[in-house]
């Protein structure tokens, strides 16, 4: 049920008092207005008066029979008695009313009088109460003594059609056509209703700027604000919460081996298509975990996927979702979701996650509560956000987190092989211009250098190896400058052998998938054989 039908069925069965949180009155005062529109024709005739702490008088929004006089101050002491006396029908908008009930105590119980009262009266009156949703702590948006009188209902942020009718309200007879109109608001969705105004005023002033640059006397919205609505929401989303769009993508090239991973990915993309989501219907992939050594390109790969599956890719900064004062952290990860969903179908990174949720238990419970909240939401959201998380130490992780329903799949990215290293180091030569590799390289010498590097060293070593062919008269790489690279450099496998190993068994017990090969339970024991040996090194 969406929150307009919601709302309106509280207020057609006599709920006496409503919150709303929300920062969008505006929107807030549109859908009352249309309640009151759609009560009225079925007979009532139902007012919407808004009262504040500035105005201290009704403004009259919708005008019902018989109407309230407007004329007379009300101060936060007289305002409820005034509702409670009042012949009037209809909707009593009080704004940023926590205001009141903070500073006067006796307000709470005035109100859970009021929610006894009002339902029996034979004069229909509903109190809306608009607060901002991010108050903290918690209880100061709605106190204990209200939590089980008063309903409590979060406004969210709005959908396409929405975002598409303020964009018309703000461009008036200058906006687009109906199908330019439609992909604009979905390039805006994540915004909240007071920040998509803002960017289609700001696009309206920049068609001004055209226009005059132009020599047009009349400002028209076209397709180039597009570019405009999305970097404007992408600067606004990264500023005003733990998610972040990422842009800067990577095709499937970019990866050297991790052929296991890359096939299960072109596999699913075409579950994303019009046809696939006719077919597959709720049972799309939901997600994969990512879990490996720092610097096998578990990042790299988050970035191939969105590219892969054709998606946006969002990154959930947990720190940022831990940020802040007491009680934030919750609704901080609630407005990360529901963005989320807002943009969907897409892929929803988190990077390094054991970090977060490492001993949930162990703070004020914070994590804990956070925790709950994101796995519940896994398990039933329904829809096609794909959760990519990835982790460098699953011990560190609650066990119920990486479990089948959640979770897709676990694929582990081990130490690159031999080829492997050879078609990495292809990618990051090519990178720096070297197009034929196998005929100016001899890999083979490189890459005997090399057991035990994983991706982000190999990229190390390529550019470690530019330094001295630029100080020796700017000339090209050569395999001997790659050579002195790798000897020089110490892997960070050679440090971390038991983490590895330990990481390891997560394919032998079949916890997780090689990304990089398919293998039976005695060519992961040979490998794991194999494996201690490559560590052992010199």
């Amino acid at each position: 049920m969406n929150f307009h039908d919601e709302l309106r069925l509280l207020i057609e069965a006599r709920v006496a008092v409503i919150q709303v949180l929300t920062h969008d009155e505006e929107r807030l005062i549109e859908t009352l207005t249309a309640v009151c529109t759609e009560q009225a024709e079925g007979g009532t005739k139902p007012g919407l008066y808004a009262w504040d702490l500035a105005d201290k008088n009704f403004s009259v929004l919708v005008k019902g029979e018989p109407s309230v006089d407007t004329a007379k101050e009300l101060t936060p002491d007289t305002i409820l008695p005034m509702i409670e006396k009042s012949a009037s029908p209809g909707i009593y908008l009080l704004r940023d009313f926590h205001q009141v009930w903070e500073a006067k105590k006796t307000t709470i119980r005035h109100l859970r009088n009021l929610v006894q009262r009002l339902p029996r009266s034979p004069v229909p009156r509903t109190i809306v109460i608009s607060t901002p949703p991010d108050l903290t702590p918690v209880e100061l948006a709605r106190p204990a003594g209200l939590k089980q009188d008063i309903v409590c209902l979060d406004l969210g942020k709005p959908d396409a059609a929405e975002i598409a009718r303020i964009f018309e309200r703000v461009w008036g007879d200058r906006r687009p056509t109906a199908a330019l109109l439609q992909g604009m608001a979905e390039a805006a969705l994540g915004l909240s209703g007071l920040q998509a105004a803002r960017v289609a005023g700001r696009v309206f002033a920049l068609a001004g700027e055209r226009a005059r640059a132009e020599k047009r006397g009349r400002p028209q919205v076209g397709e180039w604000a597009l570019d405009d609505i999305r970097a404007e929401k992408k600067r606004i989303i990264r500023e005003s919460g733990a998610l972040q769009i990422v842009d800067d993508v990577e095709q499937a090239p970019s990866v050297g081996g991790l052929e296991v991973l890359r096939g299960w990915l072109e596999q699913r993309k075409e579950a994303f298509t019009e046809r696939g989501f006719a077919y597959f219907g709720r049972d799309l992939p939901r997600g994969l975990a990512l879990v490996g050594i720092p610097g096998t390109g578990k990042s790299l790969c988050a970035k191939v996927t969105a590219s892969i599956w054709r998606m946006p890719l969002l990154r959930l900064d947990m720190g940022a979702v831990f940020s802040g004062v007491l009680g934030s952290s919750e609704r901080n990860i609630r407005d990360a979701i529901e963005i989320s969903e807002l943009v969907s179908p897409c892929v929803l990174w988190v990077d390094e996650i054991e970090k977060a949720f490492a001993g949930s238990g162990g703070d004020s419970g914070t994590a804990s509560r956070v925790l709950a909240t994101f796995l519940t939401w896994m398990s039933e959201k329904q829809k096609p956000v794909i959760v990519l998380a990835t982790a460098n130490d699953v011990e560190r992780l609650p066990p119920e987190f990486l479990r089948k329903g959640r979770f897709d799949e676990v694929f582990f990215l081990d130490l690159p092989t031999d080829e492997e290293r050879v078609a990495i180091l292809k990618v990051h030569l090519e990178k720096r211009g070297y197009s034929q590799v196998a005929l100016n390289f001899n890999l083979a010498q490189v890459v005997a250098k090399t057991k035990g590097f994983v991706g982000a060293e190999l990229e190390a070593l390529v550019k470690d190896a530019l330094f001295p062919a630029f100080m020796a008269g700017e000339r090209a790489i050569l395999t001997d400058d790659l050579v002195k690279s790798a000897c020089e450099m110490v892997p960070l496998a050679k440090s971390r052998a038991h983490d590895i190993q330990k990481l390891r068994k997560l394919v032998l017990d079949g916890e997780a998938r090689n990304a990089s090969r398919a293998t039976t339970a005695d060519e992961v024991k040979f490998d794991q054989i194999r494996g201690e040996r490559q560590l052992d090194l010199p």
